[in-house]
């Protein structure tokens, strides 16, 4: 009887504890989940692609420059993208940033996995923030991926539909609206996607004004011009500013220093006394340009013919190359056109 009764005893020990630990376990994710609710949204942002630069929210800390080098060699010579902005009380504040920082760390996906990068990530943040910082901000980046892999698992089926019907186009849109909303909770979501789904929004505008047949040329020049009050104030700016950089080459038609009088008189009338300076300036940048890429793939070629180097001193070699001869934007821009750099 006396042992049947220890037996009891320690049973009912047992629930008592594990039903503790159960309770500990739901607050703590309650916890977390309040904090990340909290998060404030961001201020809005600009037009995607363009990436000019953005407003810091007044109460936010943007993230010092790191210290610490690129995570992988295919990212040696850049330098992190996006960052974190942290309130006063310690608090991550939701902004495009933020978005920045996640994909420069996903650009590695396919040459690591998925924990390998977040430990990459984590690794950088613990060099900058306190933990309840890199805990709030890891937390955001495993709900972040976890869009990222939904929307992997539905490109097929997107791209499947007819792009060209304005009806398909706008369910896809929708959807992948949804989706975003859905994982990321609408602060998250809006931060993140707001700059891109208003111009998702403006070209879909722009596709039904194109495509309906009861318009007259000059109702759809009138009824696309009005479409622009779908974009924020920046982007329609942006808009313009690339739109009439369009028209000043769409009138030069050739280079700046070979234009006849009367061309050069029109561009300054339309677009001030110093577009041709502009023009120039941009001629030059191109032609400065051709000269380091044809460089670069001289180089390139110059190690890949020496037979006494393996392929990691090869790839060394080339990078070094790039960080003597070029800016890290340049470096950035000669491996994305140069993909295999890293094999070569």
């Amino acid at each position: 009887m006396k042992r049947r009764s220890v037996t009891r005893a320690l049973i009912g020990v047992a629930i008592v504890v594990l039903g503790l630990m159960l309770l500990g376990k739901s607050f703590r994710k309650s916890a977390v989940d309040s904090t990340l609710s909290s998060l404030p949204p961001p201020a809005p942002l600009g037009l995607p692609g363009a990436e000019p630069a953005l407003p810091e929210p007044s109460p936010a800390r943007p993230e010092p420059p790191s210290p610490t080098p690129a995570p992988h060699p295919s990212l040696d010579g850049t330098d992190v993208n996006g960052g974190l902005h942290v309130d006063s009380q310690g608090r991550i504040v939701l902004h495009r940033d933020l978005r920045r920082l996640f994909d420069y760390y996903l650009s590695l996906r396919g040459r690591m996995d998925a924990e390998s990068i977040r430990a990459l990530l984590r690794q950088h943040l613990e060099a900058l923030h306190p933990l309840p910082v890199v805990k709030q901000a890891m937390a955001l980046f495993d709900r972040y991926l976890t869009l990222i892999d939904a929307e992997t698992r539905l490109t097929e089926e997107w791209t499947a539909r007819d792009l060209n019907a304005t009806a398909q186009v706008e369910e896809v849109l929708a959807e992948r609206r949804y989706l975003r909303h859905e994982y990321l909770g609408d602060d998250m979501a809006e931060a993140f996607y707001q700059d891109q789904e208003q111009y998702e929004a403006y070209q879909l505008e722009r596709m039904k004004i194109s495509t309906n047949p009861q318009l007259t040329p000059e109702q759809k020049k009138a009824a696309l011009e009005s479409a622009e009050i779908i974009l924020s104030p920046e982007q329609r700016e942006i808009r313009k500013k690339t739109f009439a950089w369009l028209d000043i080459k769409s009138l030069a038609r050739q280079p700046v220093d070979s234009l006849d009088g009367e061309a050069a008189e029109a561009i300054r009338q339309r677009f001030g006394d110093d577009a041709l300076d502009r023009l120039a300036a941009v001629e030059e940048e191109r032609r400065t340009w051709e000269h380091k890429r044809a460089a670069w793939l001289a180089e390139k070629s110059r190690l890949a013919a020496l037979p006494n180097l393996s392929d990691e001193e090869r790839t060394a070699s080339l990078l070094e190359y790039g960080r003597t001869h070029l800016d890290s934007t340049e470096l950035r821009r000669m491996q994305a056109l140069d993909s295999d750099t890293s094999a070569l």
